[in-house]
């Protein structure tokens, strides 16, 4: 036990002494912390009232937009230009319209050929112009409005026709996987990065004593079981501590500001309890278990430069199984997400969706958890036999099915 500590503390250190992990965790830790923080000292871009209300009755937020009416079918043209906020150029022709437009006098025009019948002319029209349908909108509201008063129906009449308020009451007896699903999405998406990105480097880590020959000192000291246990865990508790730190961070920085937000982020930052509980132990155990995987890959080959070769199948496996939870949050209590929560390969992240989304049972939970935490233990006693048998194996990276039948033998 004494070898696997130092182990652990050793393998920690070169992590933890690293300018490439320190860097990457300051660096994510500051941008996101200031995603959060520079938006509330821009005025107005939170929503300020003040400067909303300022730029509205100042008018030097609206647009300019030139118009042209060639029917009599509007008899007040005033009323029509009030339903769409921008200042308004009247011309009494085409020509003039168009050239107003080409000079830059307006951003766009109008011709009004008819009620049914409009020519919209612009000089670069934008890949997100939106003064057509707008212009198009307000139209239709004119016309409705027009053929409703002349059934006899007054104005404030029209107006509380088109202004009844439906007062409806939500009564959730579940979740809001709606309002869950933000949180959802990046603490699932949290667990695929650490395991991408931190599996490789434990298998580069087992790997790495391989081909410098450095092993085979290493061995005639400490037990392999130590050595493989020392280095998994230790790649393990680096991803888990930048996590840690990361998510502080930007959970810091939205209790510092969370007024200035009114409350936008809250679907993101105000995780219940028990789900967050629930995501601690299944997204630990689920990248214990592939964090094995990878130290049992690590083993079976010489060259770092061989670990993309056989660690291909596991990163396939979990892209297949972050693939299949992303999908199953769109029906987090379907057949899909349920067969997935109890596979310990994909109960990680189904079992935690289906907690924080979906309606699931506590001896389901219970259940899922023991197949995960037993498939851990698995997997731990399955990478230290592989790294024992692989340790002095040179050469041509092992098939995993070749080693277990040599084992076998």
């Amino acid at each position: 036990m004494k070898k696997f500590w130092t182990i652990l503390r050793f393998e920690l250190n070169n992590y933890f002494k690293s300018k490439g992990f320190l860097t990457a965790t300051i660096l994510f830790t500051l941008v996101l912390m200031g995603v959060i923080i520079v938006p509330t000292m821009v005025p107005g871009l939170l929503g300020d009232d003040k400067v909303s209300e300022s730029s509205t009755d100042s008018g030097e937020q609206a647009d300019t937009l030139g118009i042209c009416v060639k029917t009599d079918q509007i008899t007040d043209v005033d009323s029509l230009l009030s339903g769409m906020w921008a200042n308004w150029e009247t011309y009494q022709d085409e020509s003039s319209l168009k050239k107003a437009v080409k000079d830059q006098d307006v951003q766009a025009g109008f011709i009004l050929n008819s009620l049914s019948d409009v020519s919209y002319v612009v000089n670069n029209k934008e890949l997100y112009d939106s003064y057509q349908d707008a212009f198009v909108s307000t139209l239709e509201a004119y016309e409705t409005q027009q053929y409703l008063m002349a059934k006899g129906l007054s104005e404030e009449e029209i107006a509380a026709a088109e202004n009844i308020n439906i007062n409806v009451t939500t009564d959730i007896l579940g979740k809001d996987s709606a309002s869950n699903y933000g949180y959802t999405y990046i603490l699932v998406f949290l667990v695929y990065f650490l395991i991408i990105f931190y599996g490789q480097m434990i298998a580069t880590s087992v790997t790495s004593e391989k081909s410098n020959r450095a092993i085979e000192i290493l061995v005639t000291s400490v037990d392999s079981n130590s050595l493989i246990f020392g280095k998994v865990l230790a790649g393990a508790l680096a991803g888990l501590v930048q996590a840690l730190v990361i998510l502080g961070g930007s959970f810091g920085a939205y209790a510092a500001v969370k007024e200035k937000w009114g409350g936008i982020l809250d679907p993101l930052f105000d995780i219940p309890a028990r789900v967050f509980v629930a995501y601690a132990f299944f997204a630990i155990a689920s990248y214990l278990l592939y964090a094995f995987l990878f130290g049992a890959l690590g083993a079976l080959v010489s060259k770092t430069e061989d670990i993309s070769k056989v660690s291909g199948p596991v990163t396939m496996l979990y892209v297949i199984s972050f693939l299949a939870a992303i999908f199953g949050m769109n029906d987090c209590d379907g057949l899909m997400i349920k067969v997935a929560s109890f596979i310990p390969f994909t109960s990680g992240n189904a079992m935690f969706i289906r907690v924080a989304m979906g309606s699931v049972a506590a001896w389901e939970i219970i259940l899922s958890g023991g197949l995960l935490v037993a498939s851990c233990v698995l997997a731990g006693v399955l990478a230290a036999k592989l790294f024992r048998y692989g340790t002095l194996h040179y050469g041509n990276p092992l098939k995993i099915t070749t080693a277990l039948k040599n084992m076998k033998m």
